[in-house]
């Protein structure tokens, strides 16, 4: 028989559930509230499809970071005192989580899972001929300590197993590889190329998806806000709208951060809140030599990707509930990261138009996504990828949909249960 599924949310994990739904037969409706794929979190992220960052922001020893941070405007991680009070419990099991043996156990099942989405990413890129700005030349995370580098090398040889690749450089391989670092040659200590990683425009990437996807059947309503699930005796069997009632066999809640909201009414309590992180977007059309590959700056924490004549450099996060002022610090922040990295590029580019941005990642409180049926019957997730919802988002698509459809996953989905909650 075949199942009728509503996805709600037309970002990243819900239009790559929809298709991988539709792939295995199902009847497949997306809404959003917007008035088209990929304009929220999706919209004009870091671009980086990167396995080689599975690390789940609550390290051991974050709890000391986000102090620190209350004083500090330029943290690479900010806390902010106004959404504290509402944060209380999701902040508690978010530090539980930060011991060493969760952290390597969180970064395991993140780097499985972020390994086989980068696999079906790429065979959806070639089946569809996808063009999104793809480079596939890894990513180069450079240091300027020796204790860092050393420090990273440590944190990749205990993914080595899992099939991490990663190759230490020298300075003069950093540069050799990347000529436009040569300005700042003095200050490298090295750095570690992860060869497997790509990078390329994510929003172009799922506006592209949706595209193939409606052609292929799949249903979209745009400008369609959910306001409610549908409860029959603990089972969800539709939603509400601000205009109708719709029912459906499963309905899968792709709708980031926001996901929570529609699910505390049921008493099912998602431990995902948003986590603000910024962009800048410039034109180097005019540049004659640019860089190569997305080179990320580890006392930053901060990512500058080439995207075919544009440049973006993004990073920072900032737990500040759901506000998505455009703070001039954070903004000030990137621009610094892209002068220390490029120090000759960064004047011509910053000079033109600048273009920035702010979206609110979803960041479970234990640093793994959410995939699979909650305990309410019919009620489905995909949510709470973090830094990693490009890098997860279609590999995301496949689990969630091999269990809709009753197949085996290719890979473990016990790591990221939606009845862990």
């Amino acid at each position: 028989m075949r199942k009728d599924v509503l996805v709600i949310g037309a970002g990243l994990a819900g239009i790559a559930a929809a298709w991988e739904l539709h792939k295995r037969g199902m009847n497949v409706s997306v809404l959003d509230a917007r008035e088209g794929p990929a304009l929220e979190t999706s919209f004009a992220n870091a671009g980086a499809l990167t396995p080689s960052e599975p690390e789940p922001w609550n390290a051991p020893g974050v709890h000391w970071d986000l102090i620190k941070s209350l004083f500090d405007p330029h943290a690479a991680m900010k806390l902010r005192l106004t959404p504290l009070p509402g944060l209380i419990s999701w902040g508690l099991r978010f530090l539980r989580n930060s011991t060493h043996k969760r952290h390597l156990a969180a970064s395991k099942a993140n780097f499985a899972l972020s390994r086989y989405s980068l696999g079906l990413t790429q065979d959806t890129r070639d089946e569809l001929d996808i063009a999104f700005d793809n480079i596939q030349a890894g990513t180069l995370k450079v240091f300027q300590s020796d204790a860092r580098l050393q420090a990273a090398i440590a944190a990749a040889d205990l993914l080595k197993d899992e099939g991490l690749e990663y190759k230490p450089l020298s300075c003069e391989e950093t540069v050799a590889l990347e000529p436009q670092l040569a300005p700042i040659k003095d200050r490298i200590a090295g750095a570690v190329l992860y060869p497997m990683d790509e990078s390329g425009d994510a929003n172009a990437f799922t506006c592209a998806l949706a595209r193939k996807a409606e052609e292929a059947g799949v249903a979209f309503e745009w400008n369609t806000r959910v306001t409610g699930l549908m409860d029959r005796a603990g089972e969800i069997i539709g939603v509400y709208t601000e205009d109708e009632e719709i029912e459906a066999d499963a309905i899968v809640l792709a709708s980031g951060h926001a996901s929570w909201k529609l699910m505390t009414p049921l008493g099912l309590h998602l431990p995902v809140r948003p986590v603000k992180g910024y962009s800048l977007t410039m034109d180097m059309s005019g540049l004659n030599e640019r860089p190569g590959l997305p080179v990320v700056d580890d006392a930053m924490h901060a990512i500058v990707t080439p995207m075919g004549d544009r440049l973006r450099v993004a990073g920072t996060a900032e737990i500040a509930g759901e506000d998505l002022d455009l703070r001039e610090e954070r903004i000030e922040n990137l621009k610094l990261l892209l002068s220390g990295l490029y120090p000759q590029i960064a004047p011509r580019v910053l000079d033109g138009e600048v273009k920035p941005w702010a979206g609110l990642r979803p960041m479970s409180a234990d640093g793994k996504p959410f995939i699979g049926e909650t305990r309410a019957k019919g009620l489905w997730l995909s949510t709470g990828h973090g830094h990693l919802g490009w890098t997860q988002a279609m590999g995301s698509g496949a689990l969630l949909a091999d269990m809709i459809a009753d197949k085996e996953p290719a890979i473990d989905p016990a790591p990221y249960a939606a009845d862990r909650i």
